[in-house]
């Protein structure tokens, strides 16, 4: 599978993300990094890189045009300007939007390291996906199967409940959608296919969270109608029973939350 990361100049976010991602991908990938306006690789990415034990040897800011007909499986534009300037010229590939600040011109000391530790985690989530052996098409591939999945009345619910906060449990998502606790699991399972959502276990809970992997698109998708729609979430009413009352909640208990 090949990736390509495109930004301007290709001299930090970029080369950043193709370091990253050949580290945390190993020989499963072929990824490279180009930029519509190339100049020189930046020493504090370099050094941010270095700082967390990522392998810079051989990066180099490199030219769009010297990629000649190459076709990838994904691009991914790391600023407004490359998404701008090259959208169109892949428009038969897979193409995605990160928009990550420039560190360059960042009046942060800590900006360049910043930046990589948030295209690090983004990348990793990123690979999850695309490792996943399920045969289920993420939402990566096609937009408008994200307006599908969007569509459902439930699914949306729980993708506005999840984007108003940082993690939430499925005892949440059950007192707030006044749903079942097996048809909550089922349509969360199927958030988490197509990767709109990330889920951890922590004893017998299940918690959610917005995949930060998302392209920057879907995530002001999902912001946008939140935003002009904050009737379409209801306010959870209680918490969780298991919290308040341990007795009560061994029903929750035989029922458990594993999808």
């Amino acid at each position: 599978m090949k990736i390509l990361f495109l930004c301007s100049a290709n001299s930090a976010r970029s080369l950043m993300a193709e370091a990253i991602f050949k580290q945390f991908a190993g020989s499963e990938f072929e990824v490279i990094s180009a930029g519509t306006q190339p100049t020189q690789p930046e020493p504090e990415a370099l050094k941010a890189l270095e700082t967390m034990g990522i392998n810079t040897d051989g990066l180099r800011s490199k030219a769009i045009d010297d990629l000649g007909d190459c076709e990838f499986d994904y691009v991914i534009s790391l600023c407004d300007r490359a998404r701008t300037e090259c959208q169109a010229a892949f428009a038969e590939q897979n193409f995605i939007a990160w928009d990550f600040p420039d560190p360059v011109v960042s009046r942060d000391k800590e900006a360049f390291k910043k930046t990589a530790h948030e295209l690090s985690e983004r990348i990793r989530m990123f690979l999850l996906i695309l490792r996943k052996k399920s045969g289920v098409p993420h939402l990566y591939d096609t937009p408008q199967d994200f307006f599908k999945v969007m569509a459902d009345p439930l699914r949306l619910q729980l993708m506005l409940q999840t984007a108003r906060t940082d993690e939430i449990c499925v005892c949440d998502f059950v007192s707030t959608t006044g749903m079942s606790q097996p048809k909550v699991s089922r349509h969360l399972a199927q958030l988490r296919e197509y990767g709109l959502l990330l889920d951890r276990k922590e004893g017998r809970w299940v918690y959610y969270r917005l995949n930060p992997a998302l392209p920057d698109w879907m995530r002001e998708v999902i912001e946008t109608t939140l935003n002009h729609n904050p009737q379409l979430v209801r306010d959870q009413q209680n918490e969780c029973v298991s919290r308040i009352e341990p007795n009560i909640g061994l029903e929750f208990k035989r029922n458990n939350y594993d999808d």
